[in-house]
């Protein structure tokens, strides 16, 4: 349902309500009851009248979906002051934001992790649980620049976001920025409210309610007319908690020894090499050079940023008609430019094994 004001502007209130009721954790819980699904129907035994098993593929959207819901439930001590969204669709549907909180000390974007009892260490471009650096800080601050264009263009005033990375149970959290440098906010998710409500009033009553105003419209944030369909998510999220509990962490894939099994080799490798002397030379045949594959994986680069970067006009703020057909037709065709994507890397992978098996035999 729109309505329509004296000024000839839309006011989308299903689309309102739509983002409004969106659950913390929805995108992430979808993405899991959409691969235990899958699993199921491979393989039926995962779900008997006696118990449901996860799969490993989706146990970590299913503790990510726990680790949002979490951070949900704490948001919502916050007074009636603070706007809260939570999966706040993206572009044309290629993205969400975890949480958008909106209050006196200003915008922020909250990207959710959950890492029980890992030990969390931060420096100045990096955050990591032991050796293995993750993309945490980065994906914090795409997130945080995304939110404020699509702000700034919606209430035609330069916003400023501050990105948070709220950790879910870890064991510890060892920042060593310092704590005039931290362009990312890392901090244990039980101090988040606190430090929401610590921070100095950055934004007046004026900002702050058409902030507000531009934060609740849809249009800021997505095109999706599909938004609003939410499938009764969350209630199945939560017959799958309630069916499955808290399952244990796969164990990881122990790596084969190197002297344990003999390498994987195709049967022409093990032919007798007096029968392999220059088969294509024999048959006249040229096989391709290293220029030829030069030129073939370029071709793949050039159509491989053609379709990132058409994806990435799609992902800007919708601020005009014309502006707004882009998304819509990246919608349209976004399962063809991923299968085009897919399949020209596909052909560059085959053409490089099979030089390289001409290039082994020459």
């Amino acid at each position: 349902m729109t309505f329509t004001d004296h000024a000839g502007k839309h006011t989308d209130f299903a689309g309102i309500q739509s983002l409004s009721s969106r659950e913390a954790g929805y995108a992430v819980a979808l993405k899991c009851l959409e691969i235990q699904t899958k699993a199921e129907s491979r393989d039926p035994s995962l779900r008997t009248p006696q118990r449901v098993i996860l799969h490993d593929d989706a146990w970590p959207w299913y503790q990510g979906a726990l680790g949002e819901i979490k951070v949900g439930r704490m948001l919502s001590a916050l007074g009636p002051e603070w706007f809260v969204r939570h999966s706040v669709p993206i572009g044309a549907r290629t993205k969400d934001v975890d949480h958008l909180v909106i209050g006196p000390g200003g915008v922020f974007v909250i990207n959710t992790k959950h890492h029980a009892g890992a030990n969390i260490w931060v420096v100045d471009h990096a955050l990591g649980i032991n050796k293995s650096a993750l993309r945490h800080l980065q994906d914090g601050r795409r997130d945080g620049a995304d939110v404020a264009k699509r702000l700034s263009a919606k209430a035609e005033f330069p916003v400023s976001v501050g990105p948070v990375v709220a950790l879910v149970d870890p064991q510890s959290v060892n920042d060593k920025r310092s704590p005039h440098n931290r362009p990312v906010v890392v901090l244990n998710a039980l101090k988040l409210v606190a430090w929401l409500k610590a921070q100095p009033q950055n934004l007046s009553d004026t900002k702050l309610s058409l902030l507000k105003l531009a934060a609740e419209e849809p249009k800021t944030w997505h095109v999706d007319p599909q938004t609003a369909n939410t499938l009764r998510v969350m209630p199945r999220f939560e017959r799958l908690v309630a069916d499955v509990g808290t399952p244990r962490k796969p164990a990881a894939a122990t790596p084969r020894s190197r002297t344990s099994a003999a390498p994987r080799c195709s049967p022409a490798l093990t032919v007798d090499r007096s029968q392999q002397k220059a088969p294509a030379a024999r048959k006249g045949a040229r096989g391709p050079t290293a220029g030829d594959l030069l030129k073939l994986w370029f071709s793949v680069a050039i159509i491989v940023v053609a379709i990132f970067t058409f994806r990435s006009i799609a992902n800007q703020p919708c601020v005009s008609p014309v502006g707004c057909i882009v998304p819509l037709l990246y919608l349209g065709v976004k399962p063809l430019l991923m299968l085009a994507g897919a399949g020209v890397i596909g052909f560059g992978g085959i053409a490089t094994v099979k030089w390289l098996a001409h290039d082994a035999f020459r």
